[in-house]
């Protein structure tokens, strides 16, 4: 200190400021009868004693140092190792078990962390990103909705347009968590996840839309079309190191614009209608048409059995007539008896007759048989004819 530490005045108490005497601290300032509580001299109107502060800070500081008091170099040196060991000791964190620890020193990346307690140099030289590798996050595309309803649509954002030129409302969702494998890309490489992610689904939604027509995508598509997005979206964001993984993306709402929405509905209903007919005519020609070719098969059948039986008819006939033919040349006569006997035999077979012998050898013509009762029923005897038979018999 560039002052004395003994005081300028007189003795005296704690309160007082000593009597006279040579002139008390650096500014030569008098001693003065009976000083305030500060200890200064000259009348309880003066201000405090500085100097008289500091010289009590010192001693206390004295006090509690080691060695006597003395402010050496081996007391700084002991205050320098207290507090650089305490500084050390901040550098110790804990890793929840849905976070991963992200280590830099002086900026640099330097390695990543599982949960636990961990420990990496204290600011300002070291610093740990703690991101959230559990918690799936989601984005709503199309809308905004507060709470479990949509509240409001987003036409600039919703609206796209198909393949054959038509314009469809599309609200979708894209959940994403973040890659624990790629924690650090995710915290290095992105600076606004939420914007950047939702920009990419925007874009693939768009591209897939622009390869279809509006009908599948209304209708049958929307399930390969969300499958579709998510792959493309996954795809995108690899490529930029984003270290995010997209976990699903759901399609809210797929509609034609309001304008157009009544038309739409009406189209839908008409080729509704349209397909259920012609399902109506498969049926009916899935029915039909095996009963037709059924018929058909069976028609050519019965030719062909009919043509084997009259081939078979005809070619025994021929045999029959060559076999006549051959006994005819062997004994002519003999044969034309026998087919007039034939014949008689057919033409006369199914006639109801009445052989009437009108005379033994050597009876006159026209003279009755004596033998024959003329009251003999012999039409009686005879088996019954259709109808029909008799008719021509009488012929």
């Amino acid at each position: 200190m560039p002052w004395s530490n003994q005081s300028g005045g007189g003795g005296g108490g704690n309160n007082s400021g000593g009597g006279g005497g040579n002139p008390g601290g650096p500014w030569g300032r008098p001693g003065g009868n009976g000083g305030g509580p500060w200890g200064g001299g000259g009348g309880g109107s003066q201000p405090p004693d500085l100097e008289d502060l500091l010289r009590r800070g010192q001693d206390r500081l004295r006090t509690l140092m080691p060695g006597g008091g003395s402010l050496g170099g081996r007391g700084v040196v002991l205050a320098v190792v207290i507090a650089a060991a305490l500084w050390l000791l901040t550098g110790f964190y804990v890793v929840a078990p849905n976070q991963v620890g992200i280590n830099t020193v002086f900026g640099r990346y330097t390695g990543q962390v599982g949960e636990g307690l961990r420990y990496n140099f204290p600011y300002p030289v070291g610093a740990v990103v703690k991101p959230n590798v559990g918690q799936v996050n989601s984005i709503q595309v199309g809308y905004r909705s507060g709470g479990a309803q949509r509240v409001r649509d987003v036409p600039e954002e919703s609206l796209m347009l198909t393949g054959d030129d038509n314009i469809v409302d599309i609200d979708f969702d894209v959940q994403w968590r973040v890659n624990p494998a790629k924690a650090d890309e995710f915290v290095f490489n992105l600076q606004n996840p939420e914007g950047t992610i939702k920009s990419v689904a925007e874009s693939a939604m768009r591209e897939v839309v622009g390869r279809r027509k509006i009908q599948p995508i209304l209708t049958t598509e929307q399930t390969s079309v969300a499958q579709e997005v998510q792959e493309i979206i996954q795809r995108a964001l690899d490529s930029y190191g984003a270290g995010v993984l997209i976990n699903v993306v759901q399609l809210q709402g797929v509609s034609p614009p309001q304008e157009v929405r009544q038309a739409f509905i009406d189209v839908n209903a008409a080729q509704q209608d349209a397909e259920r007919a012609r399902n109506e005519a498969r049926t009916y020609a899935s029915r039909v048409v095996p009963q037709a070719e059924g018929r058909a098969s069976q028609m050519v059948q019965q030719a062909e059995g009919y043509k084997s039986q009259a081939t078979a008819e005809a070619t025994g006939q021929a045999a029959r007539f060559r076999e006549v033919y051959e006994s005819y040349k062997v004994a002519p006569a003999v044969s034309r008896e026998r087919m007039f006997l034939d014949t008689m035999e057919k033409v006369l077979g199914s006639v109801n007759k009445v052989i009437v012998d009108q005379g033994g050898p050597g009876a006159a013509p026209g003279t009755a048989a004596a033998g024959v009762l003329p009251v003999l029923p012999l039409n009686e005897f005879a088996p019954a004819r259709p109808a029909a038979q008799a008719q021509g018999a009488t012929r």
